[in-house]
């Protein structure tokens, strides 16, 4: 069964929505309905106490139901045992209590006697939701709520079981034995009388048993409606009328008294049902009782004393007459057993009598229907009550029976009434004096006024009341005096709120249906009076007349109805009434005139406003002619020459008439009529220069005084006010501001005279609130009443709803103020401050206009105290400060949670969020978030704001704030229809404080909690459900889309900021990605299985397997975006109007601006409709005006359809455009959270490989849908982008599958490779999404990005960084037999690439020209990436087919002319310059590869194409130079730094591409001199020569990697062509002789090389180009000595020192040198390699510390993390040594080349014929044999290759040197 909260939450979400529940919501309503029908058989009916339980309790041992044993402390038994007291409950119930109050509210650290508060309180809270749920049901059985009927008649059939086991009976026991002082009522004299309700705070039990007493009574009431009462409950709810009826008294508590009528109502319904039910099929259920009838006749007839009861048993008796005469009707007519007899007439005529004599009719409208708590009711139950009082009168005054009595009646008070006595409506007595005074009104005229109340409230009784029309005939006739004819008219005014009922009085008035009522009487009155007073002004001292009274009462009846017939009248129809309404001023100037009858003419008139703008016109022109002028003087108590006292102006009338009688009818209709006109005023060009007058009548003499008078009815008062507000309104509102209307405000002279005809009413209101003066002061003081004093005025008073609307229009005035103070304070400070200033000088002020949130009778005041805590919470650095100093923090924290729960708790959508308090909270939160601590959002959240916020411990669950209200409302997710944008606007706050720093960490820690497990729980919930359809509920389908994308980057945002080493983090992150992606590897935290090699496969993955949830989410998302194109040209029918249609509509200006447009609260540029309508509007209307006026009917219609389409339009626009954004922010989110996932938390997931390869070929899939836009395929393409990186990434990293510590060498090869199918997979979903239709340059750039990671991928099966040898020989020692051979690798490889290419090429043609127009005609961006793509296909192109394809483009010839024709121009931004320089670099690449894939070929095309040409006029090289120069002499930035880089960086493919064509040299060609490579290649040289020397020259000791790399280039390229030269002018030859002296001199084993380089990786790559530099410049020494015939000497001539230094050549002795270091570095390199090889076969023995040491050695510090096992962290160490020992196997590589080299030399030189002469010949010899002999001993086994060349080479080197020695 579920629990009385869960059984509301179920009802209030299948029956509190605007629709018929779905077929799941009411399968479960039922469920829940019939297995808590326990619930409503046994209503409120607890265990009471038992001393067995109690005993337990004390025995602090206790077991609950379906729970293990409780044990409890003695303060928890103290609890228990008071509760049960107190409320005379059972002692285990009150246990289950404290269980329940420590779940929701976490007891630990509360005092006794708060724990008792919050248990009690929660008790009551289970009590209200079980009646809540009954009441619920039975408004949903009898309101129309749009139920079907089937689920109708459900609930119909369970509420008739239930009233039929008694749940009525148990209804009227609870009312009565709730009001008793007792445990089971309100409370005994010593029991607690606080509880604390729901949202934490301390209220009265005796008010909370009240609420429900009101919830129970109204039970009542709609039971009736489903199900008639039985004789004992209308006997039972008799008597509880009578006693609470005598508790009730003027000054008690309202809800005593609505409790009351509610019981009086549910008599009056039952009568009222039975009497109608008597006349039908129905046969009615008490007439058949006959002792039952008789009974209850005499009880209902015995009369008490007290007056006031007597006044509702007075209401019962009057039904109880209807159901009599009504019953009488069906015994006559069915000539039944019920006989009418003299009897039954008598029972009658006594009840009418009785209600006769105390006149019921006037108890009715004074004590029920016009008190306040009636009309603060609930507004069904309201409703409910007017219609049974209308059905009521209805079957009084149309049976025959009671027309004679209604008749008699009429016939009494014509006769009994003096004319000239006051009517009843207008005496003001109040309370029970009404009935002890001797002027008792007639009955007649009491009917008259309750049949005004009734219609009056609820017009729409009128329709087809033809029995009412009947009477309103009859009322009519013959009227004798005036207190009828008052009443009557006042009837009519009631009957005139509709449009047919304005329309038939205006017709009863019109015609000849009465002889003393109508329209003429009317004004032949207005114009009678006028005439005489007239006629007295022109009689010389003649003193005018006096109206009479009556006929001033008479006037101001009719002057009403008129009113309320022209405001209701039909808009067409109501022009042709009244032509003439001058009469209705004429008496307006005339003193004499009682200021209540021309405040009656006033109302009258401002009734024609709104008919045309002709009447309105009229009313000025007629205003300004007959009413009282407006004379503006000085302030008052200014010194300024007072005007005289006897003009007869308003000013007068107020203050000297009005004032002394203490009423002002006059000035409040004056003010009135002068909004309402100002209001329709168009033209606001003056700023409101010409109502000057006015606006100073109003400040000056009107609200600035009205707290200093006196008022003889207090809704004067206020309606004095409301008037003047709303001109103040007007004013804020209608009017701008110019510069100049600044400036001159500001040189104002002193007089004040002069200063009236600058002033502008706008201004002179501004400055009063910026400087705290009058108007401000009032203000100030109506919204010091409170909160508190505004509510119980509401409730009791009268005039409390025009508080009401005071304080609104209060509170809108200041915003409006907000809105333009600051830019005026700039030009008036320090005179003038912004408001926020003003109010911040009493705390009190901003404190009462925060507690206004608290007001939820109208939701127009909550919003506009939200609004304004939102202005200064963004002004006011220390709001949160003044608050606590006020002590209002808790209370205004508990108000807005309270106001935010109320909005959850709606059952009715708000259409404008602007109108929304939910919306305007959450925005309110969000907005703060980033301001300084302490904030609002902090305050209301529940932050500590009295320490550091990012300290504080959330506690949703131990204090009542906006953070539980959100979060549990998140939990539920109810009413999606509803509160979909406030469940959006949640997980958007959540996100916003996970991604503050100051809250960041208090919010994750409270959301990762078991309480909530937010991140998972949601995940499963809101992540995957369907989207609603778009036809159903768009609205919803785009919340819903927003609310996964803020989810979405929540948890992306946990999993990429959590602390994995915190368990809290750690499992949430688990729980993310195990659901997330339906694996995960992290049950054990420390030991992983990390990865799943995929073995090469045909058949591909498995993809039988369930789908991942991220996969899921994503065809969520990927649907048809909407269309947003701006098609409405079809719409309008003249291509003029198309023209400008699509200038305001271009025109991106938002409607505040003067546009159309407006920002919508998610931030979406939307259309405004209003905006756009008036636009049109005034477009179709102004455009031409003469021609629209002219046009037919038909085609004026056809506009109007034309706008009216252009309006569906837009909104369908909005509506669309809402949709797409939505969609492409949850696939933003989804992104995020994937790639988090995929980036940072990797090493939790199983089968990295597979499941990257779904992510990424799904993320494919959707960018080259024909349905994905382009700004969403940019984010799928970001997601591939990530997930091949990742691919790539993992390629190398450790392999999992495996729980053992030990690595073996096949884990290096064992490479987690894609099945074929996966490659094809990728590459051609790839391509189809670079050809889709629509692209981009962002999109493609992307794309292309993608396209080289997948080819870098797809080239590396195995490590680039590992020598095939190394492996080879691993592979041999690890598994002898060569089962994974290379060479099937190598195959593999090679299969791989052929399938890439055909892919490729079936595609080729239109990829080649996309590409390569981005490469020729993109930006030097997408320039830069399509040449690299092109790169790529030359690297894997076959049969020459890409090469084709590409000169067919003419690409290389391009590429050659933008590399010649770059220049670095001054004007130019050094972005631009560096981006250029990367398409260049690209270039390079481009022509390098060309050049390598095909050899000699493809260096022969570059030649025909004039490369060498080209790159001679290159002035990269140049800039390099005087780059260098120009900025020795300028600090260098940054950009400039990096620019200087790129163009030294260029340099070295310049080379390479140079080098490459070298390969065109053939050495056989060596004495021809014209060979024209050669020729090209030294033009190039000597045109570049500065830049070449330059590198030439560098320091080789402090030279990084690639500056090595430049000087190897050069020297190959001079070695290569320079030998060709005979003219060595420009010094290369005696460059490269120095170079050799230093390199061979040179100790690279030195520790002082590379000490400068940043890694290990560089050092040991720059030793081996320092020796492949010594190999180059060996070889071009062998070269001049083999082709030249060059020949060293052994050692320098000291004699010929002088001339050595202009060409200084080495000697042999250095070539020994270098042959020593050689020999060195070799023996070195063999024994580390031999080292490294044994520590990787011994890997697993070494101990933890020794592997990480080796990675420390290797710095890979960043590959590991703390908590990587011993596995992971041997297979790093491993693979390092395999970098290293392939580092020295390819240092050995060409170690033994050079030697090979160095040995040639040697012998051509010891075998020459002039050897012998050589003078130090055996010097060299004595340093040769002992590097021989060290060479010697090198074997094959310590160097890994063969070196049986070398042996013999060192055997004969060292035979000759021994011989010489010898010699």
């Amino acid at each position: 069964m579920a629990s009385p909260h869960e059984l509301f939450s179920i009802i209030n979400s299948a029956l509190s929505v605007p629709h018929s529940p779905t077929p799941n919501q009411r399968i479960q309503l039922m469920h829940s309905l019939r297995s808590s029908l326990p619930f409503f058989q046994s209503l409120l009916r607890y265990p009471i106490p038992k001393a067995s339980d109690r005993a337990q309790v004390q025995s602090k041992e206790v077991r609950l139901p379906d729970s293990p044993l409780i044990s409890l402390d003695d303060m928890d038994v103290q609890i228990a045992l008071k509760l049960s007291d107190d409320l005379n409950l059972n002692e285990i119930e009150c246990v289950r209590l404290l269980v329940y109050a420590n779940k929701e509210w976490i007891l630990f650290g509360r005092d006794p006697l708060e724990i008792y508060h919050l248990a009690a309180g929660l008790w009551y809270m289970e009590r209200r939701s079980i009646i809540t749920s009954l009441h619920t049901l039975l408004r949903a059985a009898v309101l129309d709520q749009g139920l079907e009927d089937d689920p109708l008649a459900d609930i119909q059939k369970y509420l008739a079981e239930n009233f039929d086991s008694g749940l009525r009976r148990r209804l009227i026991e609870l009312i009565k034995e709730l009001h008793r002082e007792e445990p089971t009522g309100f409370g005994g004299p010593h029991v607690e009388r606080h509880v604390i309700d729901f949202r934490g705070a301390v209220v009265e039990r005796k008010a909370v048993v009240a609420q429900e007493r009101l919830l129970l009574s109204h039970c009542l009431v709609l039971s009736v409606l489903v199900w008639r009462m039985g004789s004992k409950d209308v006997k039972g709810v008799f008597a509880v009328l009578r006693d609470c009826a005598a508790e009730v008294g003027d000054n008690d508590n309202t809800i005593k008294f609505q409790i009351t009528i509610s019981l009086m109502f549910s008599l009056v319904i039952s009568f009222v049902s039975d009497a109608l039910g008597s006349s039908s099929a129905k046969t009615s259920l008490l007439s058949h009782d006959s002792t039952f009838m008789k009974e209850f006749h005499k009880l209902v007839m015995t009369l008490g004393n007290n007056l006031y009861v007597e006044g509702f048993l007075d209401a019962v008796r009057l039904a109880w007459a209807v159901n009599l005469i009504y019953t009488q009707d069906l015994g006559a007519a069915r000539d039944t057993s019920i006989v009418s007899d003299s009897r039954d007439l008598t029972d009658i005529y006594s009840c009418l009598d009785a209600i006769h004599s105390r006149n019921v009719f006037q108890f009715l409208v004074d004590k029920v229907l016009q008190t306040p708590s009636y009309q603060n009711e609930d507004e069904d139950i309201v409703y409910i009550y007017d219609g049974y009082m209308h059905k009521l009168i209805m079957c009084f005054l149309s049976h025959p029976f009671t027309k004679a009595k209604v008749k008699d009646m009429k016939e009494k008070a014509m006769s009994a009434l003096d004319p000239y006595i006051q009517p009843r409506s207008d005496q003001h007595l109040t309370g029970t004096d009404m009935l002890h005074t001797s002027v008792i009104s007639q009955p007649f005229v009491s009917i008259m006024e309750l049949v005004s109340e009734i219609y009056k409230r609820q017009p729409e009784l009128l329709l087809g009341n033809e029995d009412l029309w009947t009477f309103v005939n009859f009322a009519g006739e013959d009227h004798t005096n005036i207190p009828t004819l008052v009443s009557f008219l006042g009837m009519l005014k009631a009957l005139a709120s509709t449009e047919e009922g304005a329309s038939k009085v205006y017709e009863l008035l019109q015609g000849k249906m009465f002889r003393r009522v109508g329209w003429a009487t009317l004004f032949d009155c207005l114009s009678i009076y006028d005439e005489k007073f007239r006629q007295s002004l022109q009689s010389s001292g003649a003193s005018l007349p006096d109206i009479q009274d009556g006929d001033a009462q008479a006037l101001v009846a009719y002057l009403n109805v008129l009113q309320k017939v022209v405001e209701n009248g039909d808009p067409i129809e109501r022009k042709k009434w009244f032509l003439d309404i001058e009469p209705l001023f004429k008496l307006l100037s005339y003193e004499n005139v009682p200021p209540y009858l021309k405040g009656a003419l006033r109302d009258a008139i401002s009734s024609f406003i709104g008919i045309s703008p002709s009447f309105k016109d009229t009313i000025w022109s007629y205003l300004e002619k007959y009413d009282l002028p407006v004379v503006v003087g000085p302030p008052p108590g200014t010194r300024a020459l007072q005007l005289p006292s006897q003009v007869y102006d308003m000013r007068f009338e107020l203050e000297e008439v009005e004032a002394r009688r203490e009423k002002y009818p006059s000035t409040i209709s004056f003010l009135n009529l002068l909004n309402a006109l100002i209001s329709q005023e168009r033209d606001v060009s003056d700023r409101g220069r010409r109502f000057l007058g006015i606006f100073r009548f109003v400040y000056d003499h009107v609200f600035g005084l009205f707290p200093q008078r006196a008022y003889a009815d207090p809704k004067e008062k206020w309606q004095l006010i409301i008037a003047c507000l709303q001109h103040f309104h007007s004013v804020l509102s209608m009017y701008d501001i110019r510069n100049e209307d600044i400036n001159n405000s500001t040189e104002m002279s002193d007089s004040w005279t002069a200063n009236l005809e600058m002033q502008l009413p706008v201004l002179e209101l501004l400055k009063d609130f910026m400087s705290g003066k009058v108007v401000y002061r009032n203000i100030m003081g109506i919204i010091l009443m409170g909160v508190n004093t505004l509510i119980n005025d509401r409730i009791s008073q009268s005039y409390g709803f025009l508080m009401e609307k005071a304080v609104r229009l209060s509170l809108e005035v200041i915003i409006l103020v907000f809105e333009r103070d600051q830019f005026l304070a700039e030009f008036w400070r320090p005179l003038y401050q912004p408001l926020d200033i003003i109010l911040s000088q009493d705390h009190n002020h901003v404190v009462s206009l925060l507690e206004y949130v608290r007001y939820d009778y109208l939701p127009q005041i909550q919003l506009c105290s939200i609004k304004i805590a939102s202005i200064l919470s963004s002004r006011m650095a220390g709001l949160v400060q003044l608050l606590l100093k006020a002590n209002a923090a808790k209370c205004i924290t508990e108000d807005y949670a309270a106001c935010l729960e109320a909005r959850f708790e709606e059952s009715v959508v708000v259409e404008n969020t602007k109108d929304d308090p939910g919306v305007l909270i959450m925005q309110l939160l969000i907005d703060n978030i980033s301001h300084p601590t302490p904030s609002i959002t902090h305050l209301l959240l529940k932050f500590d704001v009295d320490g550091p916020v990012e300290k504080t411990m959330l506690q949703p669950k131990y204090h009542f704030s906006c953070l539980k209200v959100i979060l549990d409302n998140l939990e539920k997710l109810l009413k999606p229809e509803i509160n979909a944008l406030l469940y959006e606007f949640g997980f958007q706050l959540l996100y916003e404080l996970c991604l503050d720093p100051f809250t960041a960490g208090p919010t994750m820690d409270l959301l990762s909690t078991k309480k909530y497990q937010f991140f998972s729980k949601h995940l499963k919930t809101v992540g995957v459900a369907p989207l609603p359809k778009r036809t159903s509920n768009q609205a919803l389908r785009i919340s819903t889309l927003h609310q996964r994308a803020w989810l979405l980057k929540l948890l992306a945002l946990e999993l990429q900021s959590a602390d994995m080493t915190e368990s809290l983090h750690r499992d949430t992150c688990m729980s993310i990605l195990s659901y997330a992606f339906a694996q995960c590897s992290g049950e054990n935290y420390t030991e992983y299985n990390m990865f799943n090699t995929i073995e090469t496969s045909a058949s591909g993955f498995g993809y039988g397997a369930s789908k991942i949830k991220v996969l899921e989410m994503l065809e969520i998302v990927q649907f048809k975006p909407p269309d947003i194109s701006l098609r409405y040209s079809q719409l309008i029918p003249n291509m003029k109007y198309q023209t400008q249609v699509e200038d305001v509509l271009s025109d991106p200006t938002t409607s505040e601006a003067g546009g159309v447009y407006y920002f919508s609260e998610r931030g979406d540029r939307l259309i405004d409709l209003d905006a756009f309508h008036e636009r049109l509007r005034q477009m179709f209307k102004v455009s031409t005006p003469q021609a629209i006026s002219h046009l037919s009917q038909d085609d004026k219609g056809g506009f109007r359809e034309s706008v009216q389409q252009l309006l569906r339009w837009a909104w369908k626009y909005n509506k669309n455009l809402e949709e797409q954004a939505a969609q492409l922010h949850m696939l933003t989110g989804w992104s995020h959270m994937v790639e988090v996932s995929i980036s940072r938390k990797m090493l939790f997931l199983q089968d990295h490989s597979q499941l990257l390869f779904e992510l990424l070929d799904a993320s494919l899939s959707a960018s080259a849908s024909p349905d994905c836009s382009l700004k969403m395929a940019l984010i799928l393409s970001h997601v591939a982008l990530t997930c091949m990186s990742k691919l790539r990434d993992e390629r190398f990293s450790c392999p999992g599958g495996s729980d053992s510590d030990s690595v073996t060498c096949l884990d290096i090869v064992s490479i987690k490779q894609l099945p074929s199918g996966a490659y094809h997979s990728i590459l051609f979903k790839l391509l189809m999404a670079i050809l889709r239709n629509e692209s981009s340059e962002a999109l493609r750039r992307r794309q292309y990005a993608l396209l080289l990671i997948y080819f870098q991928y797809c080239r590396s099966i195995l490590d680039p960084e590992i020598p095939v040898s190394v492996l080879d020989f691993l592979l041999r020692e690890e598994q002898g037999d060569d089962e994974l051979n290379l060479q099937k690798i190598d195959k593999e490889q090679a299969d791989l690439a052929r399938a890439n290419f055909a892919i490729l090429k079936k595609e080729a043609q239109a990829v080649i020209d996309v590409v390569s127009r981005d490469a020729i005609e993109g930006s030097e961006v997408c320039k830069t990436i399509s040449y690299y793509v092109l790169d790529v296909f030359i690297s894997i192109d076959q049969e020459r087919f890409f090469l084709n394809l590409l000169q067919s483009k003419e690409i290389s010839r391009s590429s050659l002319v933008d590399i010649s024709n770059f220049s670095c121009k001054d004007g130019r931004s050094s972005l631009e310059t560096l981006q250029h320089l990367c398409t260049l670099e690209a270039q390079l690449a481009l022509l390098l590869r060309i050049s390598h894939r095909y050899n000699k070929h493809g260096a022969q095309i570059l030649l025909s194409t004039a490369a060498l040409e080209h790159l001679k006029s290159c002035r990269v090289m140049d800039l390099q130079i005087k780059g260098v120069a120009k900025h020795k002499r300028t600090v260098i930035g940054r950009n400039q730094a990096g620019e200087v880089d790129k163009h030294r960086l260029l340099v070295t493919p310049i080379l390479r591409l140079v080098l490459s064509l070298t390969s065109l040299v053939d050495s056989s060609e060596f004495l021809e001199v014209k060979n024209k490579i050669v020729r090209e290649v030294i033009d190039f040289i000597k045109c570049h020569q500065l830049t070449l020397d330059r590198i030439l020259r560098e320091d080789i000791s402090a030279a990084d990697e690639s500056t090595l790399e430049r000087i190897d280039l050069v020297v190959s390229i001079l070695s290569s062509v320079w030998p060709y030269e005979e003219n060595d002018e420009y010094g290369f030859i005696q460059g490269l002789f120095s170079m050799m002296n230093n390199f061979f001199h040179f100790d690279i084993e030195s520790t002082n090389f590379g000490e400068l380089l940043d890694s290990v990786e560089s050092k040991r790559n720059s030793k081996l180009i320092m020796f492949r530099l010594c190999f180059n410049l060996i070889s071009y020494l062998y070269f001049l000595i083999t082709k030249k015939i060059f020949r060293l000497q052994v050692s320098e001539n000291l004699s010929d020192v002088y001339e050595q230094v202009v060409q200084r050549k080495p000697t042999l002795l250095s070539l020994a040198h270098l042959l020593e270091s050689l020999t060195t570095t070799l023996v070195r390199a063999g024994e580390e390699k031999i080292l490294l090889l044994n520590k990787i076969q011994n890997i697993n023995e070494l101990s933890r510390q020794e592997v990480d040491e080796i990675i420390d050695i290797c710095t890979r510090k960043d590959c590991l993390s703390s908590y990587d096992n011993i596995h992971k962290r041997r297979y790093i160490a491993m693979v390092e040594m395999c970098h290293m020992a392939g580092n020295r196997d390819r240092l050995i590589i060409i170690l033994l080349q050079l030697a090979e080299c160095l040995f040639n030399i040697f012998l051509i030189h010891f075998q020459d014929d002039d050897s012998k002469n050589l003078r130090d010949l055996p010097i060299l010899c004595e340093k040769l044999l002992p590097i021989l002999e060290r060479l010697e001993l090198l074997s094959e086994d310590k160097i890994g290759h063969n070196l049986k060349l070398l042996h013999r080479m060192i055997s004969t080197l060292k035979e000759i040197s021994i011989r010489n020695l010898d010699l």
